[in-house]
């Protein structure tokens, strides 16, 4: 199995700008730690005005000259749920940039973020033990009707996504609209595209107290489009580098190896001051794992 570093774990933030050659720079150093590939993220300002035609042919150039796979390519949008038409339109309108760039860099999968149930305002993130936990959601709220314009979204993205021969990978985040292995299952069915599936997130799991290993085998090969590599203590961390965590690795490439998965891993560690040390060491476990050393 191929393993992928993301790009935008070597940045202070995940969204910050490109500027100039600093991707063709983290590409350099996902390089020299001994990654197979490395993945990017897109933002509506990126893609506006750093992606363009020329830049993701440097990209591309740069990959390519330092024997370096494209991975999964990032596309961040929380209008897939929207009922506000103009709203929706203009998201699929940078969906297609972002599908153009991909497609221009060499990246096989875009990675589509999901959204809160519509119109949800949730407690705040950093809430005290004691204070009480809602999504808010408003009076009213039709979830089966939110729930098919979301398939739908996705379903218009699929078809975008297959002109350019990629497949959309959703990640689903704790707490959102599909978060749950069998919501997974559902989403599938309903956007209902060959070139479809999840892209599963091992701290999005165990941070809802679901175990990766049984997840994997209810989604089957066919569903799983993408892993990301992610631990959690599953109580106060949920961004931690591989091996620091829960997540027994080494029953999860079991799983994979046992329904067929054929795909990529990519390690995801984010928010950090020292990218290339903790990427080194989510790395060097998840290669123990593979070879059964650990």
């Amino acid at each position: 199995m191929k393993i992928h570093s993301v790009a935008w774990g070597w940045t202070l933030t995940p969204e910050d700008m490109p500027e100039g050659g600093s991707l063709l720079d983290i590409a350099d150093s996902v390089k020299s730690l001994g990654f197979d590939g490395v993945d990017y993220l897109s933002t509506r300002e990126s893609l506006d005005e750093y992606f363009t035609a020329e830049n993701c042919k440097k990209i591309k150039d740069h990959l390519d000259g330092i024997g370096l796979d494209a991975g999964g390519f990032v596309f961040q949008s929380d209008e897939w749920n929207n009922p506000d038409a103009a709203a929706n339109g203009l998201q699929l309108a940078y969906f297609a940039k972002c599908a153009e760039a991909a497609s221009r860099i060499g990246a096989p999968i875009i990675s589509c973020i999901i959204p809160h149930p519509f119109g949800a305002k949730p407690t705040r993130g950093n809430a005290s033990p004691s204070e009480k936990q809602a999504f808010n959601l408003p009076k009213g709220y039709d979830f089966q009707a939110d729930w098919d314009r979301f398939a739908a979204g996705l379903a218009r993205a699929c078809d975008i996504a297959a002109d350019h021969g990629i497949t959309i990978a959703l990640e689903c985040f704790p707490k959102s609209l599909c978060s749950t292995p069998h919501a997974m299952i559902r989403i599938v069915k309903d956007v209902n595209r060959p070139n479809f599936g999840i892209q599963l997130d091992t701290a999005h799991l165990m941070n809802q107290r679901l175990d990766v290993e049984t997840a994997i085998y209810q989604l089957g090969k066919d569903r799983i489009k993408h892993l990301h590599c992610k631990d959690s203590d599953g109580l106060t961390r949920g961004n931690l580098p591989a091996g620091s965590g829960l997540v027994d690795y080494t029953r999860v490439f079991d799983a994979l190896s046992d329904i067929g998965y054929e795909g990529r891993a990519s390690v995801e560690v984010e928010f950090t001051d020292n990218p290339a040390r903790y990427m080194r060491q989510a790395l060097d476990h998840l290669k123990l794992c593979l070879a059964h050393k650990y």
